[in-house]
């Protein structure tokens, strides 16, 4: 038997979500809308499956909730759920808020959310989906009683209600009878707004006055603006009220009316390194470590940092960011020095060099383009001839969800988005991914040990110790500490970057 560990987030918050509730259902939304632009709308439009993050997570934001939330310092709060609880090693429990509704009038109950758990975990194509891999340890789940959720894990998982951060519940009869197509083509969720109309470039949304954290404007569009310029030009010229992805060399021009709001991501870039597909080892150089390492000595990441990320990233040399459970303080980011990147790759049989091909997206990141224009530069004064293969972002989760790559790296982020914990992120970077890139068993063995640890301290120390292990036998180029960069008008009230999920239901305009 498991011990038991309630959590209920503080009754303070507790409180204070439910204070949330009960002013939020009360149907007082304003008569404007809000505008947003973004770089591309979600790749599988209302069904919130296939992303826990951007692009999607801005739009699902507005329709959809979690059962918990994790903000962007790594506490677990009450969403959904207002408590939850481990009753056994492999069992949780999660108790649900009252009154709460779904747009086309179902209630939020126990045995609902169960299904949208199981329909998750059986149904063919949900079980493809990014949230159901990331969710891969979750077995079944059931009402226990009205209020109560039992979810079953097939192997004890501490971090589960960060987990489940990521699962965005949709409307239950609405999920079973239309399924992942029904749900995609007219999302049905308890968020702050419902869809009206979603066309090609632009979402057309209306408040949900009873919902449980119900608007404070009578509307909310959100357009895909693919260009960073366009993006900017919209918002200077009052089209939009708030822009994602803004590039750092347009900061100097946000004065005045709109402004600019630069924060610490939590995310790392980097270039994955495709060393092996499936159980077998791919014909590529980057199989030895030696040419790995070599790699990470020749890219100058202080001067990413420095010339195009406004000096307010960071160079690494692992995974984690500081708030993110798993972060190792020991390890730094590999120093630049092209002269050892030289040596090692003499010692791997190629003095001269070699040429290599990444797959990479950009857009996704502030700088993006830029940097690895710059990882490319820095790569060839050591000889390696980087040739960068640029494509949209459905192309590239297409790619990714099934590892088809023809490349021999690509564009992949260390995301602890959303759950701040560095499980997700480190287990895509290893042969416990199901269709893995790389593969270092050691190390595999060791993090599989530290993700079923119900010892938190145990958990964390195993965790820095997969980090270093990484750091010495790298799976990708690791780049830089992202940034995030959102642009606003200043007649916008409650706009607040967090992790990526807006509050629209707290934004407002004067």
């Amino acid at each position: 038997m498991g011990r038991s560990i309630a959590v209920r987030g503080g009754m303070a918050l507790v409180l204070g979500m439910a204070a949330l509730s009960a002013c939020g259902g009360s149907g007082t939304a304003g008569a404007q809308t809000l505008k947003i632009g973004v770089d591309s709308l979600p790749a599988s439009q209302g069904n919130p499956f296939n992303s826990a993050v951007s692009p999607g997570i801005y739009t699902y934001a507005a329709i959809y909730d979690p059962l918990t939330f994790v903000d962007d310092t790594g506490q677990v709060k009450p969403w959904l759920a207002t408590e939850w609880k481990n009753t056994s090693d492999t069992t949780w429990t999660f108790t649900l808020r009252d009154g709460v509704e779904f747009s086309n009038g179902e209630k939020l109950t126990a045995q609902g959310v169960a299904d949208v758990v199981n329909f998750l975990k059986q149904n063919p194509e949900a079980k493809r989906s990014v949230v159901s891999n990331d969710l891969a340890t979750v077995k079944s789940a059931k009402a226990a009683d009205a209020k109560t959720v039992e979810i079953t894990t097939a192997v004890p998982d501490p971090v589960l209600p960060n987990k489940v951060t990521e699962l965005m519940i949709p409307a239950p009869k609405a999920l079973a009878a239309g399924g992942v197509k029904g749900i995609a083509a007219k999302p049905v969720g308890t968020g702050p707004f419902q869809v009206k109309n979603w066309g090609g470039n632009k979402i057309t949304l209306t408040a949900f006055e009873k919902s449980w954290r119900a608007p404070k404007e009578a509307g909310l569009e959100i357009q895909a603006m693919q260009d960073p310029a366009s993006r900017l030009q919209a918002l200077q010229s009052g089209q939009v009220d708030l822009i994602t992805g803004v590039s750092p060399d347009q900061v100097d021009q946000m004065k005045g009316s709109i402004q600019a709001e630069v924060n610490p991501g939590n995310q790392v870039m980097s270039l994955a390194f495709r060393t092996v597909k499936g159980k077998d080892p791919v014909d590529s150089p980057l199989t030895d470590k030696k040419v790995r390492q070599a790699l990470n000595y020749a890219v100058n990441k202080q001067a990413i940092t420095d010339n195009l990320l406004l000096g307010k990233a960071k160079p690494v040399g692992q995974g984690p960011t500081e708030k993110v459970r798993g972060h190792n303080p020991d390890v730094q980011a590999y120093p630049h020095d092209p002269a050892k990147a030289k040596a090692l790759l003499t010692e791997a049989g190629h003095p001269k060099g070699f040429a290599m091909s990444a797959d990479v997206v950009v857009g996704a990141f502030p700088g993006d383009a830029d940097i690895y224009q710059s990882v490319k530069q820095d790569l060839a004064k050591v000889g390696v001839n980087l040739t960068l293969n640029q494509m949209t972002f459905p192309t590239w989760l297409q790619n990714y969800t099934g590892n088809t790559w023809k490349t021999q790296a690509f564009g992949l982020s260390w995301n602890a988005l959303p759950t701040m914990d560095a499980g997700r992120a480190m287990t895509n970077f290893t042969c416990l991914r199901p269709s893995t890139f790389f593969c270092d068993k050691p190390t595999a063995d060791h993090l599989s040990a530290a993700l079923t640890d119900m010892d938190g301290q145990k958990r964390d120390e195993q965790l820095r110790k997969v980090v270093a292990e990484m750091h010495d036998n790298p799976p990708a180029l690791f780049l830089v500490h992202q940034i995030t960069i959102v642009g606003k008008s200043s007649s916008l009230e409650g706009a607040k970057d967090n992790n990526r999920f807006f509050r629209y239901d707290q934004m407002a305009k004067k």
